[in-house]
């Protein structure tokens, strides 16, 4: 890379050397870092192969550029830089759905409530509330767990909570707003942040509001503050737009008007206010105007600095991803891509591939924050969908070893089974598989004391079509991972001294070292 500022007509340029970190089946990504004494640069590269010269710059490939077909970046504004809360970087997730964890006070229980061990239909509900996480905040510490993010918590008439009724109130059959402040306080004394679903794209068809407009049609004060086809509307019918424009008891906002904004974003404001909490998970988050966003991101950072803000978008996020809007997102690109490769449909070099080519989407500090998962509320449960208990803890290990924020569904420490909604959300089984959440718990803590796995570089290597093998860099340590999803053991993997096993199994010699069939191992490598 070839640089200097876009004034200087007369010096040479600096260059940098530019290193190979990613590669998918059509092309190869380059990256540096430069330093610079002002704010304004222009730039363009140099392609060296040792046999021919040639040059890349805004006016395309030339042989002899001149300055002025360079890129320019005309000036580095405050606002154009990322601001990620430090606290966040790498931090595992936990994702509590409340009614389904643990109930820690049937005093506030709904009327038929079901054992823990019953099968859920899409009006179960177990009892789990704010009193429950509580109790077992230690079990969440014991995994390394910093981050819970709660399911939606606001009044609403459905197990769910995905349709609220009214964003004002704490659901009473949870511990109301008294036992939603005693939780976050409970977890910020044992070190733990506490993130709140924002359910912004839809409210229930009994919401205030959309009453009105039931009742008053288009004279409602708020008949614009929702996506309306036609009137007169009849509720539960195709007249408005909802929520996947299938489900009429969700009616969809019109996040466009400056009221409808003003309202949601104030409701967020309020309660990160009352509540002291740490960030927000946005729900639908690309289906919600960019308008909205950008007014949530600029209140709420007015209110906390440093909250955290998660976008579920389940596809390419750049566009939400610059700074203005959201710090990171889900990062179901991860999960698609590594239970294709647990199921033998994608080799290890293809998963690479892909994961490039997914990480060259963003800039690089947010690769840190990206939330990776291997199931969620929104899917099969991984241990049903990968059909075996050892792949499925492969993943696991293979997530809480890698660059970004891992997330652990409920029960997946576990290997919970399930399958499509609402069986993926069966309540938490506390007693099942104790020895596969100890050991998942395990790695937990070890990535949660190591800014090598929470900051360090991914560097992925080759080994074999059925093993992850990837190394963690920060500075002068250096972690290597390999998740061996073969029968068989991997190939002698060349080290330059013995390395430490920290965690799995292994054979490891002075050089070298090998992993067994269907198993996981963490090393630190000594210089």
């Amino acid at each position: 890379m070839l640089y200097k500022n876009i004034y200087d007509h007369h010096s040479l340029p600096y260059e940098k050397d530019m290193a190979l970190v990613g590669r998918s089946e059509d092309s190869d990504w380059f990256e540096t870092e430069i330093a610079l004494s002002e704010k304004r640069f222009k730039y363009y590269f140099k392609l060296d192969d040792g046999r021919e010269v040639t040059y890349f710059c805004a006016s395309g490939f030339l042989n002899d550029p001149e300055e002025t077909d360079s890129f320019f970046y005309p000036y580095i504004n405050g606002c154009d830089l990322l601001d990620l809360p430090e606290w966040a970087r790498g931090e595992i997730i936990y994702q509590v759905w409340i009614d389904r964890f643990f109930d820690g006070d049937p005093r506030n229980n709904p009327p038929e409530v079901k054992p823990f061990d019953a099968l859920p239909d899409r009006n179960t509900y177990y009892g789990g509330d704010f009193a429950g996480i509580i109790k077992k905040l230690d079990y969440l510490a014991e995994m390394g767990v910093r981050i819970l993010y709660l399911s939606p918590l606001f009044l609403s008439g459905s197990y769910h909570k995905y349709d609220v009724i009214d964003y004002t109130k704490v659901e009473s059959i949870y511990g109301g707003e008294e036992g939603l402040v005693a939780l976050v306080q409970a977890a910020h004394a044992k070190g733990m942040r506490i993130v709140l679903d924002a359910v912004f794209n839809h409210c229930s068809d009994q919401h205030v509001f959309f009453q009105d407009v039931l009742r008053n049609q288009s004279q409602s004060q708020y008949a614009e503050w929702f996506t309306i086809h036609r009137f007169p509307i009849e509720d539960r019918t195709r007249d408005y737009d909802s929520f996947g424009g299938l489900i009429p008891s969700m009616p969809r906002f019109n996040t466009d008007h400056p009221d409808v904004i003003d309202y949601l974003v104030g409701i967020a404001e309020d309660w990160t206010k009352r509540l002291g909490i740490d960030g927000w998970r946005l729900d639908v988050a690309d289906e919600v105007s960019h308008a909205l966003w950008k007014a949530f991101r600029r209140r709420l950072r007015r209110v906390k600095n440093d909250l955290l803000i998660i976008g579920e978008i389940w596809n390419q996020a750049g566009r939400w991803l610059l700074g203005d809007e959201m710090d990171t997102v889900t990062n179901y690109p991860f999960m698609k891509w590594l239970r294709n490769f647990a199921r033998g449909e994608i080799d290890a070099n293809r998963f690479w591939q892909r994961m490039s080519a997914n990480a060259m989407l963003y800039k690089t500090p947010i690769h840190d924050y990206l939330v990776n998962l291997v199931g969620s509320h929104d899917t099969v449960r991984n241990r049903r969908f990968v059909g075996d208990e050892t792949i499925h803890e492969l993943m696991l290990m293979t997530m809480l070893c890698f660059s970004g924020m891992p997330l652990i569904y409920y029960g997946d420490e576990r290997a919970m089974d399930g399958g499509e909604d609402p069986d993926n959300r069966r309540a938490m089984q506390w007693d099942y598989n104790p020895s596969f959440r100890d050991r998942i718990a395990a790695l937990g803590r070890i990535r949660a004391q190591s800014d090598v796995l929470k900051k360090g570089k991914l560097i992925p290597f080759a080994l074999s079509d059925r093993a992850l093998a990837f190394a963690r860099v920060l500075r002068d340590k250096r972690f290597l991972a390999v998740a061996n999803f073969d029968t068989l053991p991997t190939n002698r993997i060349q080290v330059d001294r013995k390395p430490t096993l920290l965690f799995g199994r292994a054979q490891t010699e002075w050089n070298g070292v090998i992993v067994p069939g269907r198993s996981f191992a963490l090393f630190e490598e000594h210089t």
